[in-house]
């Protein structure tokens, strides 16, 4: 057994030295070589076996010899070996490996444009005008998390063992299995999230922590989210009116309009400038139904008082006289 013992300490000091980086090119191509022939070990008889053979094969690569004595050095060195070299296989796998690193597919929406996907589990997002979602590479491999930025209607497929998570900024919605719409645009003041269905999660993440904003909203109820202030609300909701623009229905709840202007333009893929100064703290409710601009605009102007130009796609607004 001493041989075997010395065979032993000299596998697991060339690993050392192949761990530090003071291989030789030949020593680390030996290396390489043995760690590429193990197999995927799924259970505890294949992982015996492989590692028995693991043994034969390392020491006939890392050290060869001749004569007739090696095959008994072989069979004593295997059960002083088996558990070490078990071990320093598993090391392998998860530390001196490198992880494949995480890539993003991103699928963007311009003004004026909507599209409807099937994300890689099966679940659906319909994506509003000027929205952004990013998916990384290993979306599904322990959690379904995503990046979403603009406006956008989930419908999640049921996976207990997988949650769902969608990251807008440091807020965080996360379900097992329902329907919700999530606005989440750069230039507006909130986030809101309203359920069509089911049942989701809210949370924050700050310097490393996890704040519940909400651990549970629920059908037609809206969380609405200030980043700047930190403040949020949750309050009943018409969650199908939210999600109406889907159908080209527009709601507007106590809505400035600076609000409505910038709806407005994203929907139609127009440009649209305020002109003048509201004399009043002037907020709208409005709903549009799958009107065209124009007729958009002639609504807006016979609710508020506000007066309008069009000059091709360039739209002014004068606020001055909103009431």
């Amino acid at each position: 057994m001493g041989t075997s013992s010395s065979d032993k300490a000299a596998l697991l000091a060339l690993l050392e030295k192949y761990r530090a980086g003071k291989c030789t090119p030949e020593e680390t191509t030996r290396i390489r070589q043995w760690f590429d022939s193990f197999e995927e070990l799924p259970d505890a008889g294949e992982m015996k076996a492989a590692a028995d053979k693991a043994v034969v094969n390392a020491m006939h690569t890392l050290f060869p010899r001749r004569g007739t004595s090696f095959r008994y050095i072989m069979l004593s060195a295997a059960a002083v070996l088996l558990v070490a070299l078990t071990s320093l296989l598993f090391i392998y796998r998860f530390y001196m490996k490198a992880p494949a690193p995480v890539t993003y597919s991103s699928i963007t929406t311009a003004k004026g444009e909507r599209k409807k996907l099937t994300l890689p589990d099966g679940s659906t997002l319909t994506m509003n005008a000027g929205s952004t979602l990013s998916i990384p590479s290993n979306f599904g491999d322990s959690v379904r998390e995503l990046v979403f930025s603009g406006q956008g209607t989930f419908d999640i497929k049921q996976n207990s063992k997988q949650p769902f998570i969608v990251c807008t900024g440091n807020v965080r919605t996360v379900v097992l299995g329902t329907a919700f719409d999530v606005k989440a645009y750069p230039e507006d003041d909130a986030l809101q999230v309203a359920v069509l269905n089911g049942k989701v999660r809210i949370e924050k993440q700050e310097r490393g922590r996890t704040a519940i904003l909400a651990p549970g909203v629920t059908k037609d109820q809206l969380l609405t989210y200030e980043a700047q202030t930190g403040k949020h609300v949750l309050k009943p909701c018409k969650a199908d009116d939210i999600a109406g623009w889907q159908q080209n229905r527009l709601f507007f709840e106590q809505a400035s309009l600076e609000e409505i202007a910038t709806i407005l333009e994203r929907q139609y893929n127009a440009h649209i400038t305020l002109t003048g100064k509201a004399k009043h703290n002037c907020r709208y409710t409005l709903q549009l139904k799958n009107e065209p601009l124009n007729k958009a605009l002639m609504l807006l102007q016979q609710l508020s008082g506000i007066s309008y130009s069009i000059n091709n796609n360039e739209i002014k607004i004068n606020i001055a006289s909103c009431e």
